[in-house]
Protein backbone atom coordinates (compact mmCIF):
# COMPACT_ATOMS: atom_id res chain seq x y z
CA UNK A 1 0.00 0.00 0.00
CA UNK A 2 1.59 3.52 -0.63
CA UNK A 3 0.03 6.50 1.43
CA UNK A 4 0.38 10.21 0.64
CA UNK A 5 0.72 13.16 3.06
CA UNK A 6 -3.03 13.79 3.45
CA UNK A 7 -3.16 11.01 4.97
CA UNK A 8 -0.89 11.80 8.10
CA UNK A 9 -0.95 10.94 10.70
CA UNK A 10 -0.30 7.55 9.63
CA UNK A 11 0.99 3.91 10.44
CA UNK A 12 3.23 2.70 7.63
CA UNK A 13 4.01 -1.17 7.70
CA UNK A 14 6.19 -3.31 6.14
CA UNK A 15 6.71 -3.34 2.72
CA UNK A 16 4.05 -0.32 2.61
CA UNK A 17 5.27 3.67 1.24
CA UNK A 18 4.70 7.30 1.96
CA UNK A 19 5.08 9.36 -0.46
CA UNK A 20 4.98 13.15 0.65
CA UNK A 21 4.07 16.47 -1.46
CA UNK A 22 7.49 16.79 -2.40
CA UNK A 23 8.17 13.68 -3.51
CA UNK A 24 10.43 11.89 -0.68
CA UNK A 25 9.38 8.46 0.24
CA UNK A 26 9.78 7.62 4.12
CA UNK A 27 9.85 3.69 4.52
CA UNK A 28 11.06 0.96 7.01
CA UNK A 29 12.60 -2.35 7.26
CA UNK A 30 12.89 -4.69 9.87
CA UNK A 31 16.64 -4.90 11.52
CA UNK A 32 16.14 -7.14 14.19
CA UNK A 33 13.98 -5.31 16.97
CA UNK A 34 15.16 -1.67 15.22
CA UNK A 35 13.72 -0.27 12.29
CA UNK A 36 15.80 0.87 9.16
CA UNK A 37 14.10 4.26 8.28
CA UNK A 38 14.58 5.31 4.67
CA UNK A 39 14.53 8.76 3.44
CA UNK A 40 14.34 9.09 -0.20
CA UNK A 41 15.18 7.21 -2.75
CA UNK A 42 18.46 6.11 -0.78
CA UNK A 43 19.04 2.08 -0.62
CA UNK A 44 20.98 2.90 2.89
CA UNK A 45 19.17 3.69 5.79
CA UNK A 46 18.85 7.44 7.36
CA UNK A 47 18.89 6.04 10.79
CA UNK A 48 17.36 3.26 12.96
CA UNK A 49 14.35 3.49 15.95
CA UNK A 50 13.69 1.03 18.32
CA UNK A 51 10.31 0.37 19.62
CA UNK A 52 8.73 2.81 21.45
CA UNK A 53 11.88 5.59 20.30
CA UNK A 54 10.60 8.80 18.43
CA UNK A 55 12.62 11.44 15.98
CA UNK A 56 11.68 14.47 14.40
CA UNK A 57 13.23 14.88 11.22
CA UNK A 58 13.23 17.66 8.45
CA UNK A 59 12.21 16.60 5.12
CA UNK A 60 12.14 18.62 2.66
CA UNK A 61 11.97 21.74 4.82
CA UNK A 62 9.40 20.62 7.07
CA UNK A 63 9.54 18.69 9.99
CA UNK A 64 8.17 14.88 10.78
CA UNK A 65 7.63 13.10 13.76
CA UNK A 66 8.43 9.08 13.30
CA UNK A 67 7.45 6.48 16.47
CA UNK A 68 8.69 3.30 16.07
CA UNK A 69 6.14 1.08 17.65
CA UNK A 70 7.03 -3.28 18.49
CA UNK A 71 4.01 -4.27 16.03
CA UNK A 72 4.93 -3.82 12.63
CA UNK A 73 4.09 -0.32 12.05
CA UNK A 74 5.90 2.90 11.84
CA UNK A 75 3.80 6.02 13.10
CA UNK A 76 4.62 9.24 10.81
CA UNK A 77 3.10 12.63 11.49
CA UNK A 78 3.80 15.93 11.15
CA UNK A 79 5.35 17.22 13.91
Amino acid sequence: MQYSEKDLPVRVHDGELLVLDDGNEVRWESNGEAKAIFIGSSFEPTFELFPNQSETVNIGGRNFALTAFFEDALEVKKA
